[in-house]
């Protein structure tokens, strides 16, 4: 057993070595320091079974030296404390300071040392352990358990250290925040213990790109934060940025399949993005939901214009949630005309939000968003209920009209994905008796890749006798080869390649694509018309349909009566 002697008192370290000595334990070393400076130096230097303490240690006390001592993480030495004093709350203080006994100068006999020696010994033993299972518990509360990184709780403490120090020391702090782009695919198609695999290849590859001194968490799900200390030049988080990137430029094997490692990541710097722990995250979470927006697998920094329509978006989503029970959907429905004889040929019902403080909203703004929130299944029955009840109205209202026409309603390639479309669609048709045959849906040409998962919706659709349409014809060449898959009725030409033309010269896409229509015996409508050259120009190529301002712009359903019926 080794032990050191802390006492200003030479006198009285010589009487302790003595009856150390003379003590049946077994003792190895015995060492000896004069001041509580040299006694913490020692302590720190060479490891000690036991110390024992001077509580008077000029300019300084024993309870300050023990404090010292008990505050380094990784020291592990049993402590008595030694007095000429009999003050019971003396003895409480250092007791309750991290010493394991206190024994009175006067008292120091080798029975007495030996069995405070044994007694601290086996004290210092039970605080260890104590001490072990709280660090183990620690560890556990602060670290993810499948990646071995720092998780959620750690993160937000290191973050809030981590700004006063950033303070101190005048230096940039950088938040970095790392979202997965095809995590929920690869759980989806690959099974969760193939989901786990990927995001244990994530870690280590972040960790591979880090500095020393930086911290990496995982936030929870596909999210990982890094907190960058000690930026002194902005070209630094572009150099990190950047390791990352190529970090995860090589697939990574799961279950033998290559699978690429994508990533939007999003970067906000203190104090330049926020001066608190809340306000640096919010504005790296804004930051890498640009990155998202903007095609993913990139970076993005936080600015505060894009923050403020963050914000009106996220106001968007909590009204939209409401909309449908607070009544503020409304259709409006734009003409298609006949071309030969411009005489009503059909409708297109087009969905616009009537926001309390906004007014009108047209889909653009609120569609993606109901998208993403899982909204749009429901709206999107709001509105095929909605357009079938003033179609059935207009029918029976006006018996006597010479005109036929459909009314065309869109849906998206999420809304595919709902199994009760179908009956759905059924319960309409039948609640408001109408043809189905008059029913239009349609579906924009960029979705149709991604709803080929969907063929057997759209053959049901079709088996019932509704017409499908295949809308923004000419944008997306990569579905040509899988045109002649599915059960369309009718090809809408874009509008985009109508609106330019300005001379006949011009016409020479829109050519292409409605022979392309023609020659697969599609009905054609064309989109866009806006100009009399334009109308004589699809006249020409036989288009069937035409929609556009040229006719009318999209109104409220009594505008539609007034203007046609």
């Amino acid at each position: 057993m080794n032990v050191l002697i802390i006492d200003d008192d030479a006198v009285d370290r010589i009487s302790t070595t003595r009856i150390l000595q003379q003590s049946e334990l077994p003792i190895g070393a015995i060492h000896q320091a004069g001041t509580g400076d040299e006694g913490i130096r020692m302590a720190v230097e060479k490891r000690y079974d036991m110390i024992l303490l001077d509580y008077k240690l000029p300019p300084t006390n024993g309870i300050e030296v023990l404090r010292e001592l008990r505050g380094s993480s990784d020291f592990s030495t049993a402590i008595v404390m030694l007095s000429h004093s009999n003050d019971d709350e003396l003895a409480l203080r250092c007791i309750e300071a991290g010493a394991q006994d206190f024994i009175m100068k006067s008292e120091v006999t080798a029975l007495r040392l030996k069995r405070a020696l044994l007694i601290s010994s086996e004290r210092h033993f039970l605080e260890e352990k104590v001490l072990e299972g709280h660090n183990e518990l620690r560890r556990l509360a602060e670290q993810d358990s499948l990646t071995g990184l720092s998780n959620r709780y750690f993160f937000d403490e290191s973050l809030k250290d981590a700004i006063p120090q950033a303070e101190r020391s005048n230096k940039t702090l950088a938040l970095i925040f790392i979202d997965l782009d095809n995590f929920k695919s690869i759980n989806d198609t690959m099974g969760h213990l193939a989901g786990d695999n990927y995001l244990l290849a994530v870690a280590k590859r972040l960790e591979k790109s880090i500095r020393k001194g930086d911290r990496l968490s995982r936030l929870g799900g596909d999210e990982f934060a890094i907190l960058a200390n000690q930026i002194a030049e902005p070209y630094q988080i572009r150099l990190l940025v950047e390791k990352i990137f190529s970090n995860f430029s090589e697939p990574t094997f799961i279950e033998g399949q290559p699978v690429d490692i994508s990533a939007s990541i999003g970067v906000a710097t203190y104090p330049e993005c926020g001066t608190t722990a809340v306000e640096l995250m919010k504005s790296a979470d804004v930051a890498m939901y640009r990155a998202k927006e903007n095609g993913r697998n990139q970076v993005q920094y936080y600015s505060r214009d894009f923050h403020e329509k963050i914000e009106s978006r996220i106001n968007l989503e909590r009204d939209l949630k409401n909309a449908i029970q607070n009544n503020e959907l409304v259709l409006y429905y734009q003409p298609q005309i006949n071309t030969n004889d411009h005489s009503l040929a059909g409708v297109e019902a087009l969905i616009r939000w009537n926001h309390p403080q906004l007014g009108l909203v047209p889909p653009d703004q609120f569609i993606s968003i109901a998208e993403e929130c899982d909204l749009i299944n429901s709206i999107g029955r709001w509105v095929l209920d909605s357009a079938c009840e003033q179609f059935s109205t207009w029918v029976r209202s006006y018996p006597d009209m010479d005109i036929v026409f459909s009314i065309a309603v869109n849906i998206s390639a999420k809304q595919l994905r709902d199994k009760g479309l179908v009956e759905y669609l059924q319960q309409c048709i039948d609640n408001y008796n109408i043809p189905a045959s008059r029913l239009e849906i349609e579906l924009t040409e960029s979705s149709l890749e991604s709803s080929l998962v969907a063929l057997d919706m759209l053959n049901a659709l079709s088996a019932s006798g509704i017409k499908l349409a295949l809308d923004d014809f000419g944008t997306g060449y990569s579905s040509l080869s899988h045109l002649d898959d599915f059960p369309f009725d009718i090809l809408k030409i874009d509008k985009k390649f109508i609106m330019s033309i300005e001379r006949e010269e011009q016409a020479k896409l829109l050519k292409a694509v409605t022979n392309f229509a023609h020659s697969m015996d599609y009905e054609t409508v064309a989109e866009g018309v806006e100009t009399e050259l334009q109308l004589e120009i699809c006249k020409k190529l036989g288009i069937n349909r035409l929609q556009g301002f040229y006719f009318s712009k999209p109104i409220p359903a009594n505008e539609i009566e007034k203007a046609w019926f």
